[in-house]
């Protein structure tokens, strides 16, 4: 008996190398591959000469994600979610849908979230938590097929964002450094964009649109712990 009690300490000591728990300060670098799932809400394209009943939407996408987390306490970490940023295109609706496709953007939407972790087993972690998220679109730009309908070629302006962020997930440690990852996120981000066309005969004229996209995003990653 005694042998044999010795043997399961040792045999538990072993699996407790391989513990997911984290120590204060400890920290995770993860990387990999991301689908971004947008339930688009959108208000109607506004301004002189528009046709009513345009929407638009923004089109589901692939993205690299990345995550870096910084462990106050071995529950308790800050994490910045990040990822190269994405190329999203816009898709008319609504009396617009014979358009298709009409421009795109490319969005920067960091985020900075607390996260509360909990060992389910020496190497399995479940963690939940919140934070806020910042949306910055550069090169957005109209597609020929809005410019033949509206008039000539335009413009965009598309107003930056700040929202909340919601995230769950679980790990798996592979051994004492390296871990697989796979979360769910639900982003809350706007996109109200200004267009204005070049139209001949007329001048500039200015449109508007009100857009929601609020974001899941399903993310496996590959991290590496130290």
């Amino acid at each position: 008996m005694k042998n044999i009690i010795i043997a399961l300490t040792l045999g538990w000591g072993c699996i407790s190398t391989y513990s997911l728990a984290a120590d204060a300060g400890a920290q995770v670098i993860k990387g990999g591959y991301g689908y971004v799932n947008y339930h688009s809400n959108s208000g109607e394209l506004a301004g002189p000469s528009t046709p009513a009943g345009v929407f638009a939407e923004a089109k589901n996408h692939g993205v690299i994600a990345l995550a870096y987390d910084y462990f106050v306490t071995g529950d308790i970490s800050i994490q910045l979610a990040a990822g190269i940023p994405p190329t999203v295109k816009l898709v008319a609706l609504g009396a617009g849908a014979a358009l298709g496709e009409v421009g795109e953007t490319t969005a920067l939407y960091p985020a900075i979230l607390g996260l509360y972790h909990l060992d389910i087993t020496p190497k399995l972690d479940v963690y939940a938590g919140g934070g806020i998220n910042y949306t910055k679109y550069v090169k957005s730009k109209t597609y020929a097929s809005y410019n033949a309908a509206f008039g000539g070629p335009s413009q965009v302006d598309i107003d930056d964002s700040w929202g909340a962020v919601a995230k769950l997930g679980v790990s798996y440690q592979i051994n004492p450094q390296w871990l697989v990852d796979f979360s769910y996120s639900r982003y809350w981000i706007r996109a109200d964009a200004n267009i204005t066309t070049d139209t001949a005969g007329v001048g500039a004229l200015s449109r508007s649109i009100n857009l929601d996209v609020d974001p899941d995003v399903w993310v496996l990653m590959v991290g590496i712990k130290f």
